[in-house]
């Protein structure tokens, strides 16, 4: 029988699919605020990965034959190292550090949507730009499992059209996803209880994911979007609220 914060996971995961296939903004970033409310960073960093593994698993068969392959060994040059570093981040840091680091990077990811994400880009060289967002998506993706800004600033710099950047990125997530795990395991972080708790989230963000497609054309997409990032920015304060406090 599952329990309330077993139930918690479920709905907060399926609100992150939804806004995801609503919206276009990341699951995690809406999931993830609500859920470190009652779980600690060091099971919630994991298991967001795990379960994000599993949706962008699902997501490679929709994207796949738009893929940029020949971005992907620079891409994942950049990774490797980015997800070593990203696991000994956290290892080394405080739940209260890396909740400070999530509250910071939520308000970054509002400020890009409103200030930058319709800016001009595009022609910047593939291999130093790949190797670069590369390193970033490792980092964060490994050690605060949010690894969509450097992704959205490589879509940005490269300035491909959207179901390019997309089959690129799916793929991308996908092995990037493969390497953060085996580290996360190695290093112990899938306990009983992270290992329960995607059991429930797994389901959640995928049945999130289509229940989004009905409603998509129904609803000011501009309007929902605005409201998301409004509540993203206030959680974002919260997190560094809680980190200090």
């Amino acid at each position: 029988m599952p329990d309330a914060l077993d139930i918690f996971v479920f709905v907060c995961w399926f609100a992150g699919g939804f806004v995801s296939g609503v919206s276009g903004i990341g699951g995690t970033m809406f999931a993830f605020p609500f859920l470190a409310l009652a779980i600690p960073m060091h099971a919630l960093i994991p298991l967001s990965c795990l379960v994000c593994f599993f949706k962008d698993a699902c997501m490679i068969a929709m994207h796949v034959r738009f893929c940029r392959f020949d971005a992907m060994p620079w891409l994942l040059l950049g990774a490797v190292p980015g997800s070593f570093a990203g696991v000994y981040l956290l290892q080394i840091c405080s739940g209260a550090v890396l909740q400070g680091i999530v509250g910071i990077l939520l308000l970054f990811f509002v400020y890009w949507q409103l200030y930058v994400h319709g800016g001009r880009g595009g022609g910047a060289r593939l291999q130093p730009v790949g190797v670069a967002c590369g390193f970033g998506a490792g980092l964060l993706g490994t050690g605060i499992a949010l690894d969509g800004p450097p992704m959205a600033a490589f879509g940005l710099a490269v300035g491909w059209e959207p179901r390019v950047f997309l089959g690129t990125v799916s793929v991308f997530f996908m092995l990037r996803g493969i390497i953060t795990l085996v580290l996360q395991w190695w290093h112990g972080f899938f306990t009983p209880e992270v290992l329960g708790m995607a059991m429930y989230g797994t389901p959640g963000v995928m049945l999130g994911s289509l229940a989004a497609f009905p409603v998509v054309k129904r609803i000011n997409v501009l309007l929902f979007r605005r409201v998301l990032l409004a509540i993203i920015a206030i959680c974002g304060v919260v997190c560094l609220v809680r980190s200090i406090w």
